[in-house]
């Protein structure tokens, strides 16, 4: 019985240095490195970079210098990672003095994607862009947006103003009864103020002369000339036949006007004949 105590006692003792041991060996198997993450194309510091060590999953991420500190053992693999560059397995090399590691540079490859092939388009004049644009139609699957854009719809389709600001009269339109009893002051302004009669002429001239630039950008002789080959005294005559027939707003389409044009030749050389 006392043999079989002592042989406990001395089993006990040898695992017991033995885990202290194999404690103190694991100990110094652990190693602290430091290395910095940079790019093989630029030779630039990559910030962010994921260091892991493979064995263990565990790891940390590069500074904004692309700097990393990591403790590892002999023989451990790193697996290094980031944002458009080839991950990387990189084996730590034999470190021969664990008290003073090297310092590690690692370079990573960049990653080039290929992109699908776009075809792009000219999308002609700018005129023919926005004509293109109005025509477009989006359907609207919420009920909510539609109302909405019901509501707002007379705010968005308000034409801007050719008449500079400053040349604008307060009240741009005929101020009647109504008006003089639930805004006299504006009423008595409009009516009485030299220097806003005389903006409403200014702004009257500057809208007609704008208009009329609108017209003629639509409707003119050289327009009228290349639709139909006159030139001359027969283009002046068929202008003249064209006169009221003829009906052309700013707001007409190049193809309306066009239209009306070939329309009113082919009348015109009937008549003729």
């Amino acid at each position: 019985m006392k043999i079989f105590l002592k042989f406990i006692i001395i089993l006990f003792l040898s695992a017991h240095a033995f885990h202290g041991n194999a404690q103190s060996f694991l100990q110094d198997s652990i190693v602290s490195i430091s290395g910095l993450i940079y790019s093989s194309k630029t030779n630039e510091a990559i910030s962010n970079a994921t260091v892991t060590i493979k064995r263990s999953r565990k790891g940390v991420i590069c500074d904004s210098t692309g700097v990393f500190h990591l403790q590892i053992q002999d023989q451990d693999t790193l697996v290094i990672s980031a944002l458009g560059y080839e991950m990387k397995e990189w084996p730590v090399p034999v470190i021969l003095n664990p008290d003073f590691p090297p310092f590690f540079r690692i370079k990573l490859q960049d990653i080039s994607y290929m992109l699908k092939e776009v075809d792009i388009y000219a999308l002609g004049t700018w005129d023919e862009f926005k004509d293109e644009f109005v025509k477009a139609k989006v359907k609207e699957k919420n009920p909510i947006n539609k109302d909405i854009g019901k509501q707002l719809a007379p705010y968005n389709t308000k034409k801007p103003d050719p008449v500079p600001a400053q040349y604008r009269p307060k009240v741009d339109k005929k101020m009647g009864v109504v008006d003089a009893i639930f805004r006299p002051t504006d009423f008595l302004h409009n009516k009485l103020s030299k220097k806003e009669k005389t903006k409403k002429k200014i702004s009257k001239i500057i809208k007609s002369e704008s208009k009329n630039k609108k017209i003629s950008a639509k409707y003119n002789a050289e327009i009228v000339s290349n639709a139909t080959g006159l030139e001359g005294d027969e283009l002046v005559a068929f202008m003249e036949f064209c006169g009221k027939k003829i009906h052309v707003t700013e707001n007409s389409s190049d193809y309306d006007v066009m239209k009306q044009i070939l329309d009113l030749y082919k009348e015109y050389t009937k008549a003729k004949e």
